[in-house]
């Protein structure tokens, strides 16, 4: 297993880099004439390439906007596995893979523990409104790399940089160490923060929170849809929630969540006057609902595409929001996804696919089988957690012996393509594993699914896989400095130093992406 640098690009010319020199140091070219002062970083959690080619056609809000207006790559390519939420917003704004951020997956297993660590997890610093509950807290400590935010804030220590999620980690992830993360928390339920970041709420979440303490009140939380979708009924509203039944649960109510994200960003953007001055600043906002929504019904269904729809209407409210604030000229938006999704098996089924679910407490059971009978009974496993599996530390090397083995036996379950050992993969997936892969917290096995088969039983549809459902997501840029058109395939590392290019600043430190040229004008 290796976090050593990535391969080298070198399909990116040596005047990309100079071109991005040139525009840190301010050069006057003719693209960095009127530089933006307002970076807008745009992540819809689960949006696959072919998702948003498919709805492209139904668009007439923001995402109508930034595709009419802006230089679309249709399909970016994760050329790292796994594709999970913490993975893709760390590789977003640090413009580097997994073996350099370290970030391996939303949670792993400690190797001295077997406990899960989440990857957004320190106990060091607790998050505002939670101590009560006695929970764990949250920072960026596991990020190993300067995120797009940590180097806007190098470029000038006034730069202000804010992060807004429906989800801690992917906020957290994307402010890195220099920025303000906030996000919105279910079990308070309202947006807060951790200590690592702020000692007490930031004024600009306040209304919002407000808002939210009066729908919570009221139960007056809306769904848009009126069919059952593919559940086979119609979503069910709670009339009123309490502490025993956390309102956030209920996946009806994530478009109030994605709206609340908007109203907070406008927020920050008014309150802290961000892009107002000569100082470069950094906004991200990530669009959490959609995910949620696509793990609960499928990324097929009814349900996902009214989500869909709700983030197009928040996209232009954003957008309209900046205008006003900001100004058309003075910022910048690139947009992406995390991550994309597969279709539900059971429709691949339909469809004559070969597909299904692969349930990896079994597979793991199977394997652990196999060792006791060929080498004694251990505790040989510290458990599974999609993609892979972790040995006990102090069987690892035993178990190895055998691995051809095991290798086998787990190309005998449904769905199985291939089990690879992580720290020297052999396949045409090993490029990928490599460059994902961090000593101490990736899984020992890495278990590679056939096309068409999810991972797990629980949600209706998931993602982690490295076939291009899963890797491919749409790249946008769009506003000052951007002209409009489209590109061939590229890959999601390139937005931060694209990005940070076009706001006149260094790209994140350890970025093994490149200024992509063929955006400005």
């Amino acid at each position: 297993m290796s976090h050593r640098p990535g391969r080298p690009r070198l399909e990116a010319p040596t005047v990309n880099r100079l071109a991005v020199l040139l525009l840190a140091l301010g050069a006057t070219t003719s693209f960095a004439a009127e530089k933006p002062r307002l970076g807008v970083v745009i992540v819809v959690d689960q949006l696959s390439a072919e998702t948003f080619r498919a709805r492209l056609p139904t668009v007439t809000g923001g995402f109508k906007r930034l595709t009419a207006d802006g230089f679309v790559f249709h399909e970016a390519r994760y050329e790292a596995l796994p594709t999970i939420t913490s993975v893709g917003h760390a590789t977003l704004m640090t413009g580097a893979y997994g073996e350099l951020h370290g970030i391996v997956s939303n949670d792993w297993l400690d190797p001295a523990t077997g406990k899960p660590q989440l990857s957004t997890e320190d106990a060091n610093f607790k998050v505002l409104g939670r101590e009560a509950h006695g929970r764990d807290g949250t920072a960026p400590t596991s990020l190993r790399v300067p995120t797009l935010a940590d180097a806007v804030k190098r470029s000038n220590e006034k730069a202000l940089s804010v992060s807004v999620s429906g989800k801690d980690r992917s906020s957290i992830l994307c402010a890195g160490r220099a920025g303000l993360a906030v996000w919105f928390d279910a079990e308070l339920p309202m947006f807060t923060t951790s200590t690592f970041y702020a000692k007490e709420l930031p004024a600009f979440v306040l209304p919002t929170n407000e808002k939210f303490a009066k729908q919570v009140a009221s139960g007056a939380f809306a769904w848009g849809l009126p069919g059952g979708g593919i559940t086979g009924k119609a979503p069910q509203l709670p009339s009123r929630t309490d502490d025993s039944e956390p309102f956030a649960e209920h996946k009806d109510i994530q478009d109030d969540i994605d709206t609340g994200e908007v109203d907070v960003a406008l927020e920050a953007v008014k309150s802290l006057g961000l892009g107002k001055d000569d100082v470069p600043d950094l906004l991200t906002i990530s669009f959490s609902g959609h995910d949620r929504i696509g793990h609960a019904f499928g990324a097929d269904s009814p349900e996902s595409l009214e989500e869909f729809a709700h983030v197009d209407r928040e996209l232009a409210r954003l957008l309209n929001g900046l205008d006003a604030l900001v100004g058309k000229g003075r910022y910048v938006v690139a947009l992406s996804s995390d991550h994309g999704v597969m279709p539900l098996p059971e429709l691949a089924v339909a469809r004559g696919l070969d597909a299904g679910r692969l349930d990896m407490k079994n597979l793991r059971e199977r394997l652990d089988r196999e060792l006791d009978e060929r080498l004694g009974r251990q505790d040989w496993f510290l458990g599974s957690k999609t993609p892979g599996i972790t040995f006990n530390a102090k069987f690892k090397d035993r178990g190895l012996t055998i691995f051809e083995r095991l290798r086998a036996v787990a190309r005998q379950q449904p769905g199985v393509e291939d089990l690879v050992l992580t720290s020297s993969p052999r396949g045409p997936w090993a490029p990928l594993i490599t460059r994902g892969a961090y000593d101490g917290r990736s899984p020992d096995l890495y278990v590679i699914t056939r096309p068409n088969w999810a991972y797990g039983t629980v949600d209706r549809t998931g993602h982690s896989s490295p076939y291009l459902y899963d890797r491919a997501v749409p790249l946008i840029f769009f506003g000052t400095g951007v002209k409009k058109g489209q590109g061939g395939t590229t890959e999601p590392i390139n937005l931060a130093p694209t990005l940070a290019a076009l706001l006149g600043v260094s790209p994140p430190a350890a970025a093994q992406g490149r200024f992509l040229e063929q955006v400005v004008p």
